[in-house]
């Protein structure tokens, strides 16, 4: 350690000569300046040679060429007129004969045989000086050659010998010439006087306190006074050897308060010393060296409170007292600040470290209040102050069983100390951002240190005591929103923080005092005076607070133990016992708030949520009472209300619609999934699909309620479609599950009897409602297309290719024409034909083809169906094909085959007679390829000579039938 602080002060003397080098060299071209002939200078500048270009001034450091003549000239030259002219020659300083465009900017030259020769021995004789002398004294105390009294005493005639030696070097300054004699040894006088003390008082307790606090004092006047005779190098010696005597000559028996007082007056009287010199970085060095001994004593575990008194008022000092010695102008920037706020965090960890006893925590109110006091003139301060309340409040909240008295004096200074200075900044309009937030989260953080050491968790106690604290801090936070809603400055803009503060402590007073169940109804009353702020002013941060307050309203809500029970009434599964009143008050208030914001806010994002926040608290305030088969009804009806007032509040109407198709899910879900059973060939059942009481409860309102959202949205198309699809989807399940009871088919048995008298009369409702809706609603054409297209795939796909009574089980009727084979592929061809109809231009020509197409499938496939029925009965299934019957079928298709033909004649419809040919060549193929096949002697050849004169007489017949007819012109 000790050779360390030996080179350290070897670095600080080089570096001190090296600028005292450049000064004198400065100093000596500014005195062989002939000034006389300035005048003809400034008169005569054309009579100069050389150029004229302007010099910059020269950086701190280097030799300044114009500064010397800067200050006599300014107020005698005349003002230029002419921008262009010619500037005057700087004159010659240096006496040189080379032209100034080619003078050399360097640094002064270091002569190295000059320092480390001439000057440095000196200095390193005094530090030897005044470390040996050191030594010396710790030789003699480790050796045990001296006494105490001796030790002292020659410790402080060594330490008057150097300063006289000093003093003489300094009147025979003729003699020695170098200032640096007396410097040296007056330092190490210094030094050896700070020792000699130190010894006298806290190593040997010679000398008392008050005596030994004198003889610092003294000698710290010395060491000022010596510092103005013979320089600065005699400060920084001071400087270096009075923060190294503690721990050159340290004991475990040292008196820590007076090393304290020691410290504190070393570092002031280098504070002043620093000041009258104007060094920046002596100040700055002597902080550093007393918040560095700061640490070291904190650090020493001491526990008696005259030493936590001693390290307090070092540390007060440090923080406030010193920072105000330098002064602005010799300080360096934001030193006071890191200066108070070095204090404070040392001071707060001895408050830790003395286990928070009054004594350390009065200190460091006394430091909070000092720099409270010198923030008002010092803005450098605010941030120290700031600080201050900071590290207040986590002391608080670290402080292991407080006493409540204790802890409730410490919390009232810090309010005082900590909220006042920047209430009074606000209120005075001197206030900045970082007063504000002191302001506001410092009463935010006072407030929470006293709820969690005095709230009694999971207890649904009554505090009055608690809540009078929180209110008095929301006090003052809204006192200071207060000033700023009155007086609209810049900072007004963040008026949101210290009403967000106000209102958090608020809420804690509220869970103090109110009982669990009605918290919400406090937190709902601050959110609604937030809400009222924000309707007098439109302010975003502010809307973000009343967003906050509302939110912290609902989770108060649900975080109670009731809302459990409460809940399971708005999804039909209650249990438990509740109070309907609370109930009904609780989510009540907690809707206001969202009331209140829909209604305020401007922009559309937050509006729709508030609008949605707002149904949803509504909806379980009214599930309290109403019974839960009557909730779909009554979402519905809501939002056709919502609908038929406000059709532009969207959230409004949307969300109790969402509510009404949540009731819908299970019986739909239920519906949806027999149906995809159906798809893939499993009958649907009456058992399989919602009840009769859950699709006029849950199915049928959702479905209403999105006909009129229908309706009321005309004008916004793409929400208007989804609308669609969802009231179509909705009224299909509502119609097809009450369809389902009419037949009310339980079983497979009952589903072969009058499935196909089922299916046939659905279809006939989906096709004839559609049919109805182009014929009488030309503004509902998609949707009586729709139904069109339903039934004829409903018809496709379950009559035609699952059920088909032709492969599958199916009872048609026993009475022949008059069965439901006739209805059914009547139904599907007159669903056909009107939706051929339905396209435009030559969309409906191809329509129409294929329409007809289709039509003279059906009427050969219920032809084919009739034959079939004729030899099977209502089961076609039940008995194989015979060879006639399939003769039969043969002969069904060339007799529809000539009827298409004459049908196709007489209309002049060139896509039957090409229908009628094509079914002719295939009933032809099936008579050649198939029904003469199993044939053989008279009757193959009588079948052949029959099927001859078949071919001839269609062939005479078509040729009649198409005699004179046209193309159609639709279909060429």
């Amino acid at each position: 350690m000790e050779w360390l602080i030996i080179i350290g002060l070897c670095v600080v003397v080089a570096l001190m000569f090296t600028r005292l080098q450049a000064l004198e060299a400065r100093m000596q071209r500014i005195e062989r300046f002939d000034y006389s002939d300035l005048p003809e200078l400034i008169d005569e500048p054309q009579k100069l040679d050389g150029p004229t270009t302007v010099v910059p001034e020269e950086p701190r450091g280097t030799i300044a060429r114009t500064a010397p003549i800067a200050a006599p000239i300014s107020d005698e030259l005349p003002p230029q007129a002419e921008p262009e002219a010619e500037a005057v020659p700087e004159p010659e300083l240096f006496h040189s004969e080379e032209p100034r465009s080619n003078i050399d900017f360097r640094l002064p030259k270091l002569d190295f045989e000059d320092i480390f020769g001439r000057k440095l021995p000196i200095w390193a004789g005094g530090i030897a000086l005044a470390v040996g002398g050191i030594f010396l004294v710790r030789y003699s105390i480790e050796a045990g050659l001296l006494g105490p009294q001796v030790r002292v005493a020659l410790s402080f005639v060594f330490g008057f010998l150097l300063l006289a030696g000093a003093e003489a070097a300094y009147r025979f300054e003729e003699r020695i010439n170098d200032p640096r004699v007396r410097q040296a040894l007056a330092g190490a006088g210094i030094a050896t006087l700070y020792a000699a003390f130190y010894l006298a008082g806290a190593q040997y307790g010679l000398i008392g306190p008050g005596v030994a606090f004198g003889g610092l004092a003294l000698v710290t006047a010395g060491a000022l006074a010596l510092s103005f005779r013979f320089g600065l190098p005699t400060a920084v010696l001071g400087l270096v050897g009075g923060f190294a005597t503690p721990m050159l000559v340290a004991s475990e028996d040292a008196n820590l308060p007076v090393l304290a007082f020691y410290l504190a007056l070393l570092t002031a009287g280098l504070a002043l010393t620093a000041r009258r010199l104007g060094y920046r970085w002596l100040g700055a060095s002597a902080l550093a060296g007393g918040f560095g001994w700061g640490i070291l004593m904190l650090f020493g575990q001491s526990t008696e409170p005259s030493d936590h008194l001693a390290i307090g008022l070092y540390l007060l000092a440090l923080g406030a007292a010193v920072p105000l010695i330098l002064g602005r102008a010799i300080e360096l920037p934001f030193m006071r600040m890191v200066a108070g706020a070095i204090a404070t965090l040392q001071l707060a960890a001895l408050v830790a470290l003395a286990e928070f006893s009054m004594l350390t925590w009065g200190l460091y109110m006394l430091l909070a209040a000092a720099l409270a006091i010198l923030s008002w003139g010092e803005d450098r301060l605010r941030a120290a102050n700031a600080m201050a309340l900071g590290l207040g409040v986590v002391l608080l909240f670290i402080w292991p069983d407080a006493p409540p008295e204790e802890f409730a004096r410490i919390t009232q200074a810090l309010a005082v100390i900590g909220l006042g200075f920047p209430l009074s900044l606000v209120w005075s309009n001197r206030a900045t951002p970082l007063e504000l937030a002191q302001l506001s989260l410092g009463a935010v953080g006072l407030g929470w240190a006293n709820h969690a050491r005095f709230a009694i968790p999971f207890v649904d106690a009554f505090q009055p005591w608690l809540a009078t604290t929180l209110i008095l801090l929301a006090a003052a936070a809204a006192l200071g929103a207060g000033r700023l809603w009155m007086k609209d400055s810049t900072l007004s803009r963040l008026i949101a923080l210290p009403v967000a503060a106000a209102a958090i402590l608020t809420y804690g007073a509220v869970h103090a005092l109110l009982p669990e169940w009605s918290e919400v109804i406090g937190a709902a009353a601050i959110a609604l005076a937030i809400a009222e702020l924000l309707r007098r002013r439109r302010d975003v941060p502010l809307a973000g607070v009343a967003w906050g307050a509302a939110v912290l309203a609902l989770f108060t809500l649900i975080g109670t133990g009731l809302t459990g029970r409460e809940l399971s009434y708005a999804i039909g599964d209650a249990y438990g016992e509740r109070d309907l009143g609370q109930a009904i008050i609780r989510w009540s208030a907690a809707a206001l708030p969202f009331a209140a914001l829909a209604y305020l806010e401007w922009r559309r994002i937050p509006m729709r949520i508030a609008e949605v926040a707002l149904v949803l608290t509504a909806y379980v305030a009214l599930s309290q009472f109403v019974p839960a088969e009557l909730l779909a009804w009554t979402c519905a009806l809501a939002a056709a209300a919502a609908l038929w007032f406000l059709p532009q509040r969207t959230g409004l109407w949307t969300t109790p619609l969402s509510l009404a198709f949540l009731w819908t899910l299970i019986p739909m879900g239920e519906w949806a999934t027999h149906a995809l059973g159906a798809v893939g060939g499993v009958p649907m059942l009456v058992g399989d699909v919602p009840s009769p009481e859950d699709t006029l409860l849950y199915v049928l309102p959702f479905a209403a309620a999105c006909a009129f959202a229908v309706w009321r949205v005309a004008d916004r198309m793409w929400l208007r479609r989804a609308l669609i699809m969802l009231a179509a989807f909705s009224a299909a399940v509502v119609v097809h599950s009450l369809w389902k009871q009419v037949f009310a088919i339980d079983s497979d048995d009952a589903f072969t009897q009058v499935g196909m008298a089922e299916r046939t009369l659905w279809q006939a409702l989906l096709i004839g409602s559609g049919i109805a809706l182009l014929r009488w609603q030309a503004g509902w054409r998609r949707i009586g297309v729709g139904l069109l297209i339903a039934g004829l795939g409903h018809f496709a796909w379950f009559t035609l290719m699952l059920h088909n009574p032709l492969w599958s089980e199916q009872a048609v009727g026993a009475w022949p024409i008059f069965n439901w084979l006739a209805p059914a592929y009547l139904v599907a061809g007159v669903g056909t034909w009107w939706l051929s109809r339905q396209g435009d231009g030559a969309m409906q020509a191809r329509f129409r083809q294929l329409g007809d197409a289709v039509i003279m499938a059906l009427i050969l496939l219920w032809a084919l169906s009739e034959l079939r029925h004729a030899f099977a009965g209502s089961l076609l299934t039940s008995m194989p094909m015979s060879q006639t019957e399939d003769l039969l079928r043969s002969l069904t298709g060339i007799v529809l085959a000539m009827a298409f033909l004459m049908w196709g004649s007489r209309r002049d419809q060139r896509r039957w007679r090409i229908g009628s040919l094509v079914l002719m060549v295939l009933a032809v193929f099936k008579v050649f390829l198939l029904d003469t096949a199993g044939l053989d002697g008279y009757l193959r050849a009588a079948s052949f000579i029959a099927l001859g004169f078949s071919l001839i007489g269609i062939g005479w017949f078509y040729s009649k039938q198409l005699s004179g007819r046209s193309a159609d012109p639709a279909e060429t």
